[in-house]
Parts: C-alpha cells; sequence; structure tokens
C-alpha cells in the first residue's frame, strides 16, 4: 500500500490546557510569597498611567467588613481608569487577557492572577467603578472541582451573573468616578491577610519595605501609601496605626549612602553605592527605612 503524502499546506492542533487550576498552582508555587504586593501594584499603576492623570495607590485594611465583623483583610486601592462588570469578567477571569496589550515584554495581569489568586484560594473580591458605575467579581478556588474561576449569582428572574452592581457605600474615600479596590480573603474566609506573612522581614512594615526593594523609582504622578502601625501586629482594634509613603530603593540610596559614583561599562554604565551603618539617631537606615 502506498503511504499517503502531504498534498501541501498544514493544519495546526493547538495546545490547550488540561487542568488550569493545577497549572495556576504549579505556577503560583515558583512565585516569591510576597510577588502578589508587585504584581498588583503594577497594575493599578498601568491603569492610572491610562488615565493621563495624577493617581493615588493605597494599600490598607477593607474598612466595610472590619466595620462589620471586625475581619481585616488586606485590600489595594487605586484611582486607576477603572472597569465595567462585563471588563472584570473577560479581563479577570481570562488567564492572558486584560486592557494592555499581549506582548512578551509587557504586563498583561498574568502576575497578579497566578500570585494572588493562588495565596488566596479563599478569593479575590474586585470592586472597581468606571464613569461613576461601580460592579463587582468574585475569583476563587472551588474546593470540589480545584478549579479557578468567578462566583455565578442568580438573578431574580432565574438567569445567572458573573458580576453585581454595587452602591457607593463601599467605595473608597479616594475613588470618584473611576477606580478600583482589590480585597485578598486568604486561604480561609476568617484569615487575617492584613498581617504580614512569616517570611516578612519588616512585620509592622512588610509592605512598604517590600516595594522600597522592588521599585527603583516611583512615578511622580503616582503616590503609593501602605498601612503600618499597630494594626499589622495584632494591637488594639481601635489603633489603625498610619500610612507610610512609598518612595522606591533610589531614595533610600541618597538618602543614607556616604558614598556613590559610577563606572561606565562597554555597553552599560554601572552606579554603586555604599550605605552606612547607622543613620544620626544611631539606628540601621535600612530598619528606618
Amino acid at each position: 500500500m502506498a503511504s499517503q503524502q502531504p498534498t501541501g499546506g498544514h493544519r495546526l492542533l493547538a495546545m490547550t490546557v488540561n487542568n488550569i487550576g493545577f497549572l495556576l498552582d504549579r505556577l503560583g508555587q515558583d512565585c516569591h510569597p510576597l510577588q502578589f504586593i508587585r504584581e498588583l501594584t503594577k497594575n493599578s499603576i498601568e491603569a492610572i498611567e491610562r488615565t493621563g492623570e495624577h493617581g493615588t495607590i493605597i494599600w490598607d485594611y477593607e474598612r466595610v467588613a472590619f466595620e462589620l465583623d471586625g475581619l481585616r483583610k488586606l485590600c489595594i486601592i487605586d484611582t486607576g481608569d477603572g472597569m465595567t462588570g462585563e471588563e472584570m469578567v473577560r479581563f479577570i477571569n481570562q488567564l492572558s487577557s486584560s486592557t494592555s496589550k499581549q506582548s512578551l515584554q509587557g504586563n498583561y495581569g498574568v502576575g497578579a492572577k497566578i500570585t494572588a489568586a493562588t495565596r488566596n484560594p479563599a478569593g479575590v473580591s474586585y470592586f472597581s467603578w468606571k464613569n461613576g458605575i461601580g460592579s463587582m467579581i468574585f475569583l476563587f478556588r472551588d474546593e470540589l472541582t480545584q478549579q479557578y474561576g468567578l462566583k455565578q449569582w442568580e438573578r431574580a428572574d432565574g438567569t445567572w451573573t458573573h458580576f453585581l452592581p454595587i452602591e457607593d457605600d463601599v467605595k473608597p474615600e479616594i475613588v470618584e468616578e473611576h477606580g478600583t479596590m482589590v480585597v485578598l480573603h486568604g486561604t480561609k474566609p476568617t484569615d487575617d491577610t492584613l498581617l504580614a506573612p512569616d517570611i516578612s522581614p519588616a512585620p509592622r512594615r512588610w509592605i512598604t519595605r517590600y516595594l522600597n526593594s522592588r521599585y527603583f523609582h516611583i512615578p511622580e504622578n503616582i503616590t503609593i501609601s501602605c498601612r503600618e502601625g499597630n494594626l499589622l501586629v495584632g494591637g488594639p482594634a481601635d489603633d489603625i496605626g498610619t500610612r507610610r509613603t512609598v518612595l522606591g530603593q533610589g531614595e533610600y540610596l541618597r538618602r543614607y549612602s556616604t558614598a556613590a559614583g559610577s563606572v561606565a561599562l562597554d555597553a552599560a554604565t554601572a552606579h554603586w553605592w555604599i550605605i552606612g551603618d547607622h543613620t544620626e539617631d544611631n539606628t540601621d537606615p535600612i530598619e528606618k527605612y
């Protein structure tokens, strides 16, 4: 029997994902435990940059849950361009989909989904406002199927939806016509996600410390601040601490270096700094910053 030979052209059997829940968990294991802080901050920075305006990013506790039942849930709030309910369903529930252009060099939301979702299987709530209208979605890991996805709610007419409209009473103070708040629920609903993970070198200021080490400069049109103080380490419920501004590694080096310089290389310039052991008040500059 003569073998059949291709007559020209070709077809492709596209690669698929057999178990996306396993894939997400496996990718999450390869990330630093605090990587979600950087990824969510980066998403907020890009959302603000799309507005062309000065913007604000705050890492804090979600006040509504705290006031109602004392639950302390870490959240990030930004004054970026925001998303509609339909956009959140499309951008958040698809692994490589976002408002940014998809490219190998760009950030298109994959990092935040992998690092935040896998460390918060109890859920990640997205509250977003666009043109003054608010919507929310709830991304979680289903215990029965071990898959990640969006919660569904049944409407009065018997149909189902993946997003809900929200009232302004849950809107953070800094958000006006547009912005987003992402709330992290942890591994179980009762988790206190504001507390620093065990690996954190500075529990009272763990987010500030991490972001100052991950960003050399903060964009001039963006202000980033993080909750610090007793609330982070189990202090009195009425002592919520303060918010500290993130300045970036460059500002730290400018403030605390005793000498600095640069060396011209063949295809780059190497910059160097020498950090003193202590500041004027005899404290370790790394701990102070």
